[in-house]
């Protein structure tokens, strides 16, 4: 057999694969990929692409859905080797979870043999299932009626050749609901498989059984398919923090964040999803659980990135905010850990690798650089030698942006505190500059201390630490709005005022100026010319410095 074209490989594993786009040797490739990790058809070859990619033996849902999707395009031979391999497994012996919603169907004989403890299994799904379903809130996958026997949701145990395993939709049964099962690997022995025996067994139900959750209860109105094909990174990330979630003593995940961490610039949706597990962890440490759930309730009509940075905006901060905040947690692993803060398992997370290293020459240097959006730039700035190494996160948030695009940016390093904008030591002092502030943040790190950024973020009503009047406002007022904010910056200090509609559509950006008031507070002016927008409920964000501030803004036109 051929080796599998890496053309080929990406398309398997990709978000866009579509019946018309497949050659007849890519989906000769697609078939021998699927029959080999369903042990028909052993390959060498095979073996050493999934070793070298260890992503790719994680989960099968998005190769299973590929071969769904072009089943008529294989030849009619292979489409009865196909048919067969996506029907239900039959096997011979039946057990059910003691919580009654599982059904294990196995045998203790030939190469399906099962090769852990079942009642370690069955226990195993059920602490999956009251941590997901019944201490999280999510709702239960619908029942397949007497599929597979009865009503109980089903896992086939199965030799998978080196797949973790995977969740198979089966029926749709309402606009956002389809039905599906489970399949895992029957032994995960050691030499293929990061985590081996019952704690393999354990997490890939944990993972596998979100997917069903996610797929049961989520899945798009439009177009009509059990996941979108396009946010599949997304549906991992979240199926691979949740083996962590439930089974925190496992850590297979340990297995994929090497990608991430060699490779932070790349955008978010450019993922696997299996590597940045650790970005729902930090969601959850910021936020709690509900702000996943939330962003799976919106998932039916909205695109990931946008259930992400709608999820944030709610909880009173951004997306730019929190993925630059998320950059500092990222760096603070390995030996740079420190107890107590940021990842609680950072200590055996990879180093992250600087996306640029640059040698300063005083007495100061301007580096010009792209990013692409939602995505962390690390750049590395090595400092005369007394002086250290300073790191600067730079993300740009722009989640509207296809993912191939780039945006410029410029940071300058200077060799004293009077030319920079921001000083970060008593010797130095730097600026970041942009054609536009709206989707960009900026964090400092100097000799491993934090020089700025990460700042808490505000959540904010009318009585906390920023207002707006008048409020509502009418287009008849003659002068416009003042939003007052509680700040230690100066007057005639620069911020970012910026006002969305509630779906997150950008209605106004300025640069502004701050105004005095008293002590601490300072106005900021905007002109009834600026905010001619149509009557409606608004949200304002306004950056200064490190901090954000929000409120809700209501016009009514007359």
């Amino acid at each position: 057999m051929r080796k599998i074209t890496i053309v080929v490989f990406i398309l398997l594993i990709s978000s866009t694969i579509i019946p018309q786009e497949l050659s007849r040797n890519e989906l000769d490739s697609l078939y021998n990929l699927f029959t080999f990790v369903r042990g028909i058809n052993p390959s060498d070859k095979m073996q050493q692409i999934l070793d070298e990619n260890p992503g790719e033996k994680k989960c099968g849902l998005g190769l299973v859905t590929a071969v769904k999707q072009n089943l008529n395009s294989f030849s009619l031979e292979q489409q009865s080797v196909l048919s067969k391999l996506l029907d239900r497994p039959i096997l011979p012996n039946t057990a059910v979870s003691p919580n009654g919603f599982f059904r294990v169907h196995y045998t203790t004989t030939g190469p399906d043999a099962i090769g852990y403890d079942l009642n370690l299994l069955l226990s195993a799904l059920d602490s999956a299932y009251n941590f997901e379903i019944n201490f999280l809130g999510y709702p239960s996958p619908p029942t397949d009626g007497s599929a597979g026997g009865d009503e109980k949701y089903d896992i086939y145990v199965q030799d998978l050749a080196r797949l973790y395993g995977y969740t198979q939709p089966e029926n749709k049964v309402n606009p956002t609901n389809w039905t599906s099962y489970l399949v895992i690997d029957n032994d995960f022995p050691s030499g293929f498989y990061y985590t081996q025996g019952i704690n393999a067994a354990r997490v890939t139900v944990a993972h596998e059984f979100h997917h069903a959750i996610q797929m049961g209860n989520y899945a798009p109105i439009n177009p009509s398919e059990p996941f979108r094909n396009s946010d599949r990174f997304f549906y991992e990330i979240t199926s691979t923090a949740f083996e962590e979630f439930v089974f925190d003593d496992v850590n297979d995940y340990y297995a994929y964040m090497p990608s991430y961490f060699q490779n932070p610039e790349t955008p978010m949706s450019l993922n696997d999803g299996y590597n940045l597990a650790i970005w729902n962890i930090f969601l959850q440490n910021n936020f709690g659980f509900e702000i996943i759930k939330n962003q799976w309730e919106q998932i039916p009509t909205k695109s990931a990135l946008e259930v992400i940075a709608l999820s944030i905006f709610q909880e009173g901060s951004t997306l730019g905010n929190e993925l630059n905040k998320f950059g500092i947690w990222t760096y603070f692993t390995n030996s740079r850990d420190i107890p107590g803060r940021y990842f609680e398992e950072a200590g055996s997370y990879p180093l992250i690798n600087p996306t640029a290293t640059v040698s300063f020459s005083p007495p100061s240097d301007t580096y010009d650089m792209t990013i692409a959006p939602v995505a962390n730039y690390f750049l590395k700035v090595n400092l005369p030698s007394s002086d250290g190494v300073f790191f600067s996160i730079i993300t740009n948030s722009d989640y509207q942006k296809t993912p191939n695009q780039t945006f410029p940016f410029s940071f300058s390093i200077f060799q004293d505190t009077v030319s920079g904008a921001r000083i970060i030591s008593e010797n130095y002092s730097v600026t970041f500059s942009n054609d536009t502030m709206n989707f960009w943040n900026n964090a400092g790190i100097l000799n491993d201390d934090v020089a700025y950024g990460g700042s808490k973020h505000n959540v904010v009503g009318f009585n906390g630490d920023t207002r707006v009047f008048p409020n509502p406002y009418k287009s008849s007022f003659i002068d416009g709005v003042t939003f007052e904010i509680k700040t230690e910056l100066f007057s005639g200090s620069e911020v970012d005022v910026s006002i969305f509609s509630t779906g997150l559509e950008l209605y106004y950006s300025s640069k502004k100026k701050l105004a005095p008031y008293e002590n601490q507070i300072k106005r900021i002016p905007i002109n009834k010319s600026e905010i001619d927008f149509p009557s409606g409920v608004y949200i304002y964000i306004i950056k200064a410095g490190d901090d954000i501030y929000k409120g809700k803004l209501v016009i009514f036109n007359d």
